[in-house]
């Protein structure tokens, strides 16, 4: 009886210490990709229109405005029925507002995603990948966002959930003319 205490114990010891060593790391490894690591846009749910929608959640922690121009999505692994329109399993949803420090702003991205999947009546299901482009002062940056398995009945989510397996990236187009020109100036 001893014994197994004993084994029992040395492994929740051995299991608490790799996971801080793996939070650690996670922490550690974000703050140095990130040069704005007080910007944290993610896609979560949000009240809009009386109902909870699918969103990109853009938060600012970060002690300068964030002009946010546009989030690029990419459906994969698509499995839906009943389409109105052929996939074409991407779209562009272009936000241009500046989010204020300490300020949160949910933008809906239920329209862009059931329009990239065809417009289907029913249930489908897809891996949400994103690339949101946004300024800081006059320099443009570009943020790939978790990927995420979305389950949703028309314009309606029915559950989110953070992808894990590797999904091959999908190739990403140019920045917008818009972009590039007010990137110019």
């Amino acid at each position: 009886m001893n014994i197994s205490y004993f084994i029992l114990s040395i492994a929740i010891v051995f299991a608490s210490g790799v996971m801080a060593v793996r939070i650690w790391r996670q922490k550690k490894t974000a703050l140095q990709n990130d040069k704005h690591h007080g910007f944290r846009p993610r896609i979560g749910f949000s009240r809009l229109d009386g109902m909870e929608s699918l969103s990109l959640l853009l938060e600012n922690g970060f002690q300068r405005h964030i002009w946010a121009e546009e989030i690029e999505i990419f459906l994969a692994d698509l499995v839906a029925n009943n389409q109105t329109a052929d996939p074409t399993l991407r779209g562009t949803k272009k936000i241009r507002q500046m989010v204020a420090p300490g300020d949160t702003l949910p933008i809906s991205l239920a329209e862009v995603i059931y329009k990239a999947a065809g417009e289907p009546q029913r249930k489908h299901s897809s891996v949400l990948l994103s690339l949101l482009r946004y300024r800081v002062g006059e320099e443009w940056f570009e943020k790939e966002l978790e990927t995420c398995r979305i389950q949703m009945l028309g314009l309606t989510v029915s559950d989110v959930r953070r992808e894990r397996k590797h999904i091959q990236k999908l190739p990403i187009a140019e920045k917008p003319k818009e972009t590039v020109s007010m990137e110019t100036k």
